[in-house]
């Protein structure tokens, strides 16, 4: 019965409307530097999709799957930083593109990121 619950959450998340575009972001990268310390270093990037519950970013930099990384989003958005785990990576034309999965997200963040999915969809 577990299983199919997994199942099931795993094709919700395939059906949320996913938006592509093509905008200059920061993402701030996080990685233990020694045991109780945490360092962070800001690179450029480009979103190419979110959804409501995930989005994908484009870097020249090599990260590993499962770290956390904030993404910057322009000001113009009016959205907030947010926290994302790096689900899934993939080389193409000389960028790695990175599957994210949204992080601890308030509500009011929630709200704001299902606004603008609606508005640019």
């Amino acid at each position: 019965m577990a299983e199919e619950a997994d199942t099931d959450s795993d094709s919700d998340r395939r059906k949320k409307k996913r938006v592509a575009l093509n905008i200059p972001l920061m993402i701030s990268i996080y990685q233990w530097e020694q045991a109780g310390s945490f360092a962070g270093q800001s690179v450029d990037a480009v979103l190419s999709d979110v959804s409501e519950d995930g989005l994908q970013v484009a870097a020249s930099i090599p990260l590993e799957k499962d770290m956390f990384v904030v993404i910057h989003f322009q000001q113009e958005t009016s959205l907030p930083p947010m926290t994302a785990r790096i689900i899934r990576i993939e080389r193409k034309d000389g960028l790695f593109h990175y599957g994210c999965l949204l992080s601890g997200l308030a509500l009011y963040q929630r709200l704001q990121l299902k606004e603008y999915i609606e508005s640019h969809g």
